[in-house]
Order: C-alpha cells, then sequence, then structure tokens
C-alpha cells in the first residue's frame, strides 16, 4: 500500500469506511506542529518588536517613528566607518564634526554588511537583530512562550539604557548577548555547545576590549580553560583584523601601546558614570586626561568587583557572578554612559528570581537596579557646566557608581557568610570551580519544565562541558 493511501470496505449498509490509518498522517501533523508553533512564535515576537523599533526610532532627540526617521548616532558611526573600510580609507583620522570610532579594527569588519543596505534598511535589520538578542538573553534566563515576549517588550519600555542603546545604534546589548551565551548557565538554542566555552566572550573582546575582565573572572573562578579559549579566541579574531586591515591595525594597538585609547573629551559629562569620570567631577581635574587617582580609584574597585564575583561563582551561582563581572567593568572603565549599563536586564531577573540567594542582597541589588533602569541623572540639562554642579547634584550623579560598590561589598559579604554557614574557610584557597552546591531550584518560565529545572544563578552544566572540576 503506497504511503497516503488507506484500505476501504463496504459495510453491511452500503457505506464504504476506511480500515487503516493514513501513512502520511504523522508527518502532516508534525508539519502542522511545526507551522503552529512557528506562528506562535511570530505573534510573540511582534510585541517586543514594535517596542525595540519605537525606542530605536523616536529615543533619541529628533528621532521619528513615522515618517521612519531615526537618529542612530552611533550606528552612523559604524556604518560610514564600514564604508571607509570598504573604499580603502583610514578611519581613525577623521576630522571635522563627526564623532571618531575607538574601537579595534576587527568591529570596524562588523559593520560591512550594514554598509551596503540603504540606510533605513540598515537601521531597521540592526533593531531587529537587537530585539531577538534581547529575546535570546531572556531565553537564556529560562524564559519562553509569552512570559519571555512579556518580560524582553518590558525590558525595552521601562529600562533606560536599554532604550537609550536601541535610540543610538549602540553594540552594548550585542556585547552582552555573546557574554550571556557563553557563560551564563541556561538552556541553549541549539541542543549542544559546538564550540569551547570562552570563544563568544573573546570575540565580544575583539569589538570592545572591556569584556577582556571575564577572562580574569574565569580563571580565578577556576574555569582555567575557558579563560584560555577567551584569550585565543580574541587573539584569532584581532589576526583576522591584521590580515584585512593591516594599516588600520597598526595605528590602533600603536596608540594603545604608547598609552592613547582613543577615547574622546567627555570624561566629565554627566552621563559618564564610571569611576573615573565622577572623580573628574568631584576633584575638577583636567578631563582630557586619565587622572591617576581616578585610575587607582577603578582599579580597587575592579578588584572589589572581580573578588565578589569569584566567591559567588565558586558558593555556585554562576549567573550572579557574571552579572557583577560584567558591573565591573562599567565601574572600572574610563567611559560608561548610562546606556552601557544593558547588564541591568540579567541582573534584575537573576535577583527577581533566584530565591537562593540571601534576601538582603536581592532587595538590596534590585533597588540597585531601578536607579539604573532610572537613572535620575538624565533630568540634569544639557549644556550645564558639571564642574558647577551642587554637592547634591555630584552625588545623585554618581549615584549609579556609589550604589555599585555597595553591591560589590554587600556582595563579598554576604558570599563570605554563606561559605562560613557551610563549614569553607573565607576565601577559597583552590582552582576548583564550585565549592558549594546551589539550593533548591527555582523554575523560571512556561519552558523551564517540571524535570530538574534549575535557578537562573545556579550552576548548570552545558551537554558539553565536562563534569569535573577544571584546574
Amino acid at each position: 500500500m503506497r504511503a497516503g493511501w488507506a484500505r476501504t470496505r463496504r459495510t453491511s449498509d452500503g457505506r464504504w469506511t476506511t480500515t487503516g490509518a493514513l501513512r502520511g498522517a504523522p508527518h502532516e501533523g508534525h508539519c502542522m506542529k511545526t507551522v503552529k508553533q512557528a506562528a506562535l512564535w511570530i505573534i510573540y515576537a511582534l510585541p517586543p518588536l514594535f517596542a525595540g523599533l519605537y525606542a530605536g526610532a523616536t529615543e533619541i532627540a529628533d528621532g521619528s517613528f513615522t515618517p521612519w526617521r531615526p537618529n542612530m548616532i552611533d550606528w552612523d558611526v559604524y556604518v560610514r566607518t564600514a564604508g571607509r573600510v570598504l573604499a580603502g580609507q583610514d578611519f581613525y583620522s577623521i576630522s571635522g564634526d563627526w564623532l571618531p570610532f575607538i574601537y579595534p579594527p576587527f568591529a570596524a569588519l562588523l559593520g560591512v554588511p550594514f554598509a551596503l543596505l540603504d540606510k533605513a534598511g540598515g537601521q531597521i535589520v540592526w533593531l531587529i537583530l537587537n530585539v531577538l538578542m534581547v529575546m535570546a538573553i531572556c531565553y537564556r534566563l529560562r524564559f519562553s512562550g509569552w512570559q519571555l515576549s512579556l518580560v524582553a517588550t518590558a525590558s525595552m519600555w521601562l529600562m533606560s539604557p536599554l532604550r537609550v542603546t536601541l535610540g543610538f545604534g549602540q553594540v552594548n546589548i550585542l556585547l552582552m548577548a555573546l557574554v550571556v551565551y557563553d557563560l551564563m548557565p541556561g538552556p541553549r538554542v541549539l541542543r549542544r555547545r559546538f564550540l569551547p566555552e570562552g570563544w563568544l566572550t573573546g570575540i565580544a573582546t575583539a569589538i570592545k576590549l572591556t569584556p577582556a575582565i571575564f577572562a580574569v573572572y574565569l580563571f580565578l573562578s577556576g574555569k582555567v580553560r575557558a579563560a584560555i579559549v577567551t584569550f585565543l579566541s580574541f587573539v584569532a579574531a584581532t589576526v583576522i583584523g591584521f590580515v584585512v586591515l593591516p594599516g588600520q591595525s597598526m595605528v590602533f594597538w600603536g596608540r594603545l601601546i604608547n598609552g592613547d585609547s582613543g577615547l574622546n573629551t567627555g570624561m566629565k559629562y554627566y552621563t559618564n558614570q564610571s569611576i573615573i569620570g565622577n572623580y573628574v567631577r568631584f576633584t575638577e581635574v583636567n578631563p582630557d586626561k586619565i587622572p591617576f587617582g581616578g585610575l587607582v580609584l577603578a582599579a580597587l574597585v575592579c578588584v572589589i568587583g572581580v573578588a565578589a564575583a569569584v566567591l559567588w561563582h565558586r558558593n555556585g551561582y554562576a549567573g550572579l557572578a557574571v552579572c557583577i563581572t560584567g558591573y565591573t567593568a562599567l565601574l572600572a572603565s574610563p567611559i560608561s554612559w548610562s546606556h552601557h549599563f544593558v547588564w541591568v536586564l540579567p541582573l534584575t531577573i537573576v535577583l527577581l528570581v533566584d530565591k537562593g540567594l540571601p534576601e538582603f542582597l536581592r532587595f538590596y541589588g534590585l533597588g540597585y537596579a531601578i536607579w539604573v533602569m532610572y537613572a535620575p541623572f538624565m533630568q540634569f540639562k544639557d549644556g550645564e557646566d558639571e564642574f558647577k554642579y551642587t554637592l547634591g547634584q555630584k552625588l545623585i550623579d554618581a549615584g549609579s557608581m556609589i550604589f555599585g560598590i555597595g553591591f560589590f561589598l554587600l556582595a563579598i559579604g554576604m558570599a563570605i557568610w554563606v561559605r562560613r554557614r557551610n563549614g569553607l574557610p573565607w576565601l577559597p584557597l583552590t582552582l576548583r570551580e564550585r565549592e558549594i552546591g546551589a539550593p533548591a531550584a527555582v523554575a523560571v518560565g512556561a519552558g523551564a519544565g517540571s524535570g530538574g529545572a534549575t535557578a537562573v544563578g545556579s550552576p548548570v552544566r552545558d551537554s558539553a562541558e565536562p563534569h569535573h572540576d577544571e584546574k
């Protein structure tokens, strides 16, 4: 009998009936199920897509959704740089009113596909990709279905760093997505990891140098192999930059070796929320140079933040540890604009969902996240001289730094308390990845399932990872 055919026979009353199931039916049923799932995902994706496109078009002054006329200033820099790459022109010595391109040459290559599109088409494609990355991050943090749609949409409506990043067309969401999918435990889009842990973080570092701090975090957390992979991935991407753009690579890395990072002169600007930015505003030193005192403070905070991340990773909370490392990179960098703080998305979810964390740490951390979401200092007027701010204004402007340092210190104290409660020494003395098993799991979202679902912050192993501590 052919597939798709069935036997028939005549009944006693003269009617015909089938005596066998259609062989093609199971296949047709599977196809229909796939089509229904795809249609459902499209429906779920519509609210986040609208939120992302609307924020991208309207968040920055003079932008418009209808007619489509966003003011994506940073995206314009990437595309203009990519255009000069295609034309074989220098892109590190642009004069005039243009904003400079300050990233490594490898990052310039990523803008080439968008330079081949018309302006509106390129903007829309970039924003859609960013929305999909936000949704992917939410999925990684164990949301699915309508809950994923709701969380992704709400984050792009309510979180100022995400909205402004979309409005400027910045790379912050891309960098965060690469690190989250590389290092944070959770479900995958694909069934297994095809490349070793650390390689996406290395790519992120080749795009913008600040994610290099994750290699330090990985090494001290006992994930030595992942730290090495991060370094090798960064080197490989940088070599690609040298091969394709040898002249520009020599310019960028030569300047960096000589102490010129290419940073513009906006360190004292009130939206620069870094340690160094606040140091410049409080001390009123030359804002065109990185002050030594600010550099020392930034290095100290970097040590504190990495220590907090390593302790929580060793205690079994990799999700929280990755978020703390992301915030450490932001505070320690010379310039961290308010919209760079996109790490507020995974941090908020981890603190809300992971009931195994100490209550006071969760409460304080969520208060800090709300501050970052709302960014009260954004109510200050542009054009004012930050050196003429009152002490109250400077303290409000420094809120992200003050609350952030407080969060790091509290995280260290709480991590040590958890260790002592579990009979472990105050500090980890080996390169063992984990010393404390995570507490009872808390499933998140409709896709968490009931079979062994785990908390967002718990140290879930990916299927391709070895089931032993890395030495």
